[in-house]
């Protein structure tokens, strides 16, 4: 009866400690559009990097950056499939196979704000942000 009970306990418990979150791919429609962003120098303010985004309801987005750098121009291409839960933007690039993960808000009409801490932490002034603003929905 003992090795019973131990066995019934040992199947219980495994299968309480082997599940895990499930990540629900959800869409959230405000982030669907065509998007530009800049990243700028912390200390002069100047832009280093620009870019555009296109967010499709498919769940697949496409990114073209450009950056400048004493007079060196740059462009190269990001695209992959995105999906959002709990207030996070997942994207997955589809050439590196690289999952990244950042915070997101919207500021107001056609902006939106990225944390790059996926954490629920309150942003600091040292951390990595951005702002994307909407060109066509």
């Amino acid at each position: 009866m003992k090795k019973i009970f131990f066995l019934l306990m040992f199947f219980a418990l495994s299968k309480i400690f082997s599940q895990s979150d499930t990540l629900v791919r959800k869409k959230d429609k405000k982030l669907i559009g065509y998007w530009k962003g800049a990243e700028f120098d912390k200390r002069t303010l100047i832009p280093k990097l620009y870019w555009t985004s296109s967010r499709l309801e498919d769940g697949t987005y496409l990114i073209t950056f450009t950056s400048v750098k004493d007079c060196d121009v740059k462009y190269w291409n990001e695209k992959g499939s995105w999906w959002t839960n709990n207030d996070k933007i997942y994207k997955l690039n589809s050439r590196t196979h690289v999952l990244t993960v950042h915070n997101y808000k919207s500021t107001g009409v056609g902006e939106m704000f990225f944390s790059v801490k996926t954490s629920d932490v309150k942003v600091e002034k040292d951390d990595e942000f951005y702002f994307e603003n909407l060109i066509i929905d």
